[in-house]
């Protein structure tokens, strides 16, 4: 199949799209094992250790023009998972970028038919725990400050803030799973936690919702009465 570029989509986020569902047959169990993650149908980790064979880090730095981080440890197109004193910073401008130029379907009728199928396999479980992790938070802004202070005391004496987190976020998840991943709304309680501390909440929720917009706003909208 020739590849055409999206409006506002470059030929190669759109092969990513289309080569998502194979590569979720093909990608080896060692590429999850490398991102630290046994569970290959959750989570972002698991979506990357497929998509990183269509569109790597290192790549999508190139062809976006913006480094994706833009402090912390993850350099060069490189991800350092296991590093206790920092995080990785998102970078706006490259999440800008990727709310214009990431989602082929959302200016193109055509092509958000073709990529639903794609979307509903591969990426709705994760967006909609992700949304609602947000709103979690957004509605709870006392328990989101104990968890940015909490997670901050962690990285200062070098502990183990993930797990942390995870431990914090607990009763939270446990009320999300009656509608969605246990472990996917706790790792997305951390996420925007961090999005909190390096200052690109707003621009991970644009790009999330731009998304929803395009492949689930029957869903959104019902989220947002």
């Amino acid at each position: 199949m020739m590849l055409q570029a999206a409006e506002g989509s470059p030929k190669e986020v759109l092969a990513l799209w289309r080569q998502l569902p194979a590569l979720a047959k093909s990608t080896p169990k060692e590429a999850y094992r490398k991102l630290d993650t046994w569970l290959p149908n959750r989570g972002v980790r698991g979506l990357y250790a497929k998509a990183q064979f269509a569109l790597n880090l290192a790549q999508l730095e190139k062809l976006s023009g913006h480094k994706i981080f833009r402090l912390g440890p993850h350099q060069n197109g490189q991800l350092h998972l296991n590093a206790r004193e920092d995080f990785g910073h998102y970078n706006s401008a490259f999440l800008k970028w990727a709310t214009q130029h990431g989602i082929p379907g959302q200016h193109n009728a055509q092509l958000r038919e073709e990529l639903q199928p794609v979307y509903d396999q591969h990426l709705r479980q994760l967006a909609r725990n992700y949304f609602w992790a947000h709103q979690t938070l957004q509605a709870n802004p006392q328990r989101a400050t104990k968890a940015r202070e909490g997670y901050l005391d962690q990285l200062a004496s070098k502990g183990k803030a993930g797990m942390w987190l995870q431990d914090f976020f607990r009763p939270e998840a446990d009320r999300m799973e009656k509608w969605g991943d246990w472990y996917e709304g706790n790792v997305a309680l951390g996420f925007w936690v961090r999005r909190n501390l390096d200052g690109s909440a707003k621009e991970c929720q644009s790009l999330l919702v731009a998304l929803l917009q395009t492949h689930d706003a029957k869903w959104l909208k019902a989220q947002q009465r």
